[in-house]
């Protein structure tokens, strides 16, 4: 049990300093990230070290399960496929200029109609989506109007990382921990749809007091509105999206896995967006781009903790931790605990982890409390989940100035409140 520990503790430490030190490096011409292959390491000297057996591993990567770590991945990277097309069509773009020509020159206009399609769009799409596409062209808007981005940064942030626990496909730690636990799609809405309102209403109330002398000011830029480069190919992603959001709502009437159905509506988006523009004659560089931009270092980093996870299993650790987690730990102590675990393990292994010290029989006000910790732990440092490793990174790019301390002392005002708030509705409902 030491062994495991020492080399999981080692891998969390290597982690954290590879998110804030080297984030990515240069290989011929071609960038390429770090920290997804750090857990990665840490599961092969895990098995190396005879903490898991290749027989148990060979076991859990092909046991029908919710839990099958092959499944949770093939479910989140389908559901990004119609994000990603929309992307290309300028879709986005296109929305969020709307928003800004609707909302005239008022800074406080324009922070809530933005908070407002940020968060619609992040529950029927994807957070990571949303905080990739949206963050450019927040940087490029309050660089033309001459406004200080980090207010639209931050309330960008929040507002995908609260309004992704609405929907169980909105995080890949909801869709981990719902699977551990047999959570259906709908069974899932109705208990989160309240907790994720209240944590809306919390963290938007707080971010505008925070920054209510920011927003004061009037833009007087004028609003341009991108153009939709390609109707039709939005419309193929858009209905998919669609039926895909209706499928999975429906998937236990059916009786029909989730991964199953997201696997086939994300190819049948692809192959209809090449058909789309094979008939039309154009190149399928929309395609290509789309595919290039999916996530995959998701696949290292959840296969590495996957692993380690099981080792950890192996040698007593969760079950010693569920033994305590049990002695009279409820919602509150639960969700806070997932909150502050989020931003040393990071949100993804820190689900793993959890799902299985819970599954000894903890309630499912628990379980619901360990989800909302994952999505609201986000808030506090750039550890906290891939999407903040993905947004700082991206502010470097648009030359933000957004320190460390300052992300921390704003996450911790804004996630602690929005936290308790959402617990508190759980715990009045379930």
């Amino acid at each position: 049990m030491t062994g495991a520990l020492l080399i999981a503790g080692l891998t969390v430490i290597a982690f954290i300093l590879s998110i804030l030190f080297l984030p990515q490096v240069c290989v011929k011409g071609r960038t390429v990230k770090i920290y997804p292959f750090i857990p990665l390491l840490g599961g092969i000297l895990m098995l190396l070290g005879g903490g898991v057996t290749g027989r148990e591993l060979a076991v859990a990567f092909t046991e029908d399960s919710s839990v099958n770590p092959i499944r949770i991945l093939v479910l989140f990277i389908s559901m990004t496929v119609f994000s990603l097309i929309l992307e290309q069509t300028g879709f986005f773009e296109h929305i969020s200029g709307i928003v800004l020509q609707k909302s005239g020159h008022s800074q406080y206009r324009i922070f809530l109609s933005l908070y407002a399609i940020i968060s619609i769009l992040t529950v029927f799409t994807s957070n990571d989506i949303v905080i990739l596409t949206f963050t450019p062209f927040i940087c490029h808007f309050c660089k033309s109007a001459k406004v200080d981005p980090v207010p639209y940064l931050i309330m960008e942030f929040v507002a995908a990382n609260t309004w992704s626990l609405f929907l169980l496909i909105g995080n890949p730690t909801n869709i981990y921990i719902s699977g551990a636990f047999h959570i259906g799609f709908g069974e899932y809405l109705r208990v989160m749809a309240l907790p994720t309102v209240a944590a809306g209403v919390t963290s938007l109330t707080v971010m505008m007091l925070i920054f209510r002398k920011k927003l004061r000011g009037e833009v007087q830029t004028a609003h341009f509105v991108p153009p939709i480069t390609d109707r039709p190919l939005m419309w193929v992603a858009l209905v998919h999206l669609a039926g895909c959001v209706v499928l999975l709502a429906v998937s236990q009437t059916l009786n029909l896995e989730m991964w199953l159905i997201s696997c086939f509506m994300g190819i049948s988006a692809l192959l209809s967006s090449v058909i789309c523009l094979l008939i039309r004659r154009r190149d399928l560089r929309a395609v290509g781009n789309a595919i290039a931009k999916i996530p995959y270092e998701i696949i290292p980093f959840i296969v590495g903790m996957f692993v380690m996870v099981l080792a950890l299993e192996s040698c007593g650790f969760t079950q010693g931790a569920a033994r305590t987690l049990g002695s009279g730990e409820g919602i509150f102590s639960v969700g806070f605990l997932s909150f502050l675990s989020s931003n040393v393990l990071n949100n993804i292994p820190m689900s793993v982890l959890f799902s299985k010290i819970l599954s000894t029989g903890a309630s499912s006000g628990q379980i619901y409390a360990t989800i909302i910790g994952s999505n609201i732990g986000a808030f506090i440092t750039p550890v906290g989940a891939l999407a903040g490793i993905m947004w700082i990174n991206l502010l470097k790019q648009n030359r933000v100035k957004l320190t460390t301390r300052r992300f921390v002392a704003m996450g911790c005002t804004i996630g602690i409140p929005s936290m308790a708030a959402s617990l508190a509705v759980l715990w009045l409902f379930v």
